[in-house]
């Protein structure tokens, strides 16, 4: 190769450079996959999952109706209020946020403690542009009568 077919090479090469720096620095989409397509990708796979945990949670619901009417001719007045005084009760906890944790955690944190019933949905509704990335790092206070909404503004901020 000749020096000029060399220098020309070299100044291609710069050139490029120099233009996905530029790119990259003014959010430029030039056709490279970028962090919200993968966000994108995540979401859609939350939303099938949670698709599968309501199919599950309607066919589990239903397979409990049918045990509650065979039971119901057994049940007396005193286990009928033991159930409902269980379901009024609420439980609560200190929920403790730090840098770098994921919807994923926080909504399993959340579930464990028994204040919400399905994780997917919590972290469904934290990977929501509304509130991705708004975390804000501290201990909350959290029941078991509040809100997927309201335990979402707590955590993030945002008023409601």
């Amino acid at each position: 190769m000749n020096k000029s077919a060399i220098r020309a090479f070299g100044m291609a090469i710069f050139l490029i450079g120099a233009l996905l720096a530029l790119a990259s620095r003014f959010d430029v989409n030039i056709g490279l996959p970028t962090k919200e397509f993968s966000n994108h990708q995540q979401v859609e796979e939350l939303q099938n999952k949670l698709n599968k945990a309501n199919q599950e949670n309607a066919s589990l619901k239903e397979q409990l109706k049918q045990v509650n009417t065979a039971e119901k001719t057994s049940t007396t007045d005193s286990s009928e209020q033991a159930v409902e005084q269980t379901d009024t009760e609420v439980t609560s906890m200190s929920l403790q946020i730090y840098s770098g944790i994921t919807p994923y955690s926080v909504a399993q944190k959340l579930e464990d403690g028994g204040i919400i019933t399905n994780s997917v949905e919590m972290e469904l509704l934290l990977a929501n542009p509304k509130y991705a990335r708004s975390l804000q790092i501290g201990s909350y206070e959290v029941h078991s009568a509040m809100t997927l909404e309201e335990i979402a503004n707590l955590i993030t901020g945002k008023k409601q």
